[in-house]
């Protein structure tokens, strides 16, 4: 199962977006999907088996140590 690590972002690039927070030691997403997403910073599991459909323009605060993480652009498959 691919982990990825996610992009780093500013409060300021994250504007409107859906805003996620995760719980140190807990992913902020679980789903039925096949991806799994790290913190950008501290590797933490952010994001996990999710699909692509759940996570297209959401924002995830990481619990653990406070940053803004967002998926990687190139990981955007608009099908």
């Amino acid at each position: 199962m691919p982990q990825f690590d996610m992009m780093l972002i500013t409060a300021a690039e994250a504007g409107q977006a859906e805003r996620l927070k995760s719980e140190p030691g807990k992913a902020a997403l679980s789903g039925a999907g096949d991806l799994t997403y790290r913190c950008g910073a501290c590797k933490a599991r952010l994001l996990n088996t999710v699909s692509h459909d759940q996570i297209c323009g959401i924002v995830v605060e990481c619990g653990k140590c406070g940053k803004l993480n967002a998926v990687p652009h190139d990981h955007h498959h608009h099908h």
